[in-house]
């Protein structure tokens, strides 16, 4: 019975701290990309793409630090990279 309270004990106080990083992780508002848009690009993070093996045009998404250091990302629309082997 010790085991069962001592192991609730540890949970209820351990649980509260690990869900903290789940909320502290960043919500950075995406911002949809517009022909002729001024970046501020000094450090791409990340670029992804949604996976197609079809070429096609597909959503991408790239997470960048702009001249003040903010993190931002940006949502635009690219040709599939299996369009890389195309003719």
């Amino acid at each position: 019975m010790k085991a069962i309270t001592r192991t609730s004990l540890v949970l209820a106080l351990v649980l509260p701290f690990g869900s903290l990083n789940l909320h502290a992780a960043e919500q950075i508002p995406v911002e949809r990309y517009h022909y002729g848009m001024q970046l501020d690009v000094q450090k791409v993070l990340v670029l992804e793409e949604v996976p197609s093996l079809r070429c096609q045009v597909v959503e991408a998404r790239m997470d960048y630090l702009d001249s003040q250091g903010h993190k931002r990302r940006l949502a635009y629309l690219k040709q599939a990279k299996a369009c890389e082997n195309e003719n």
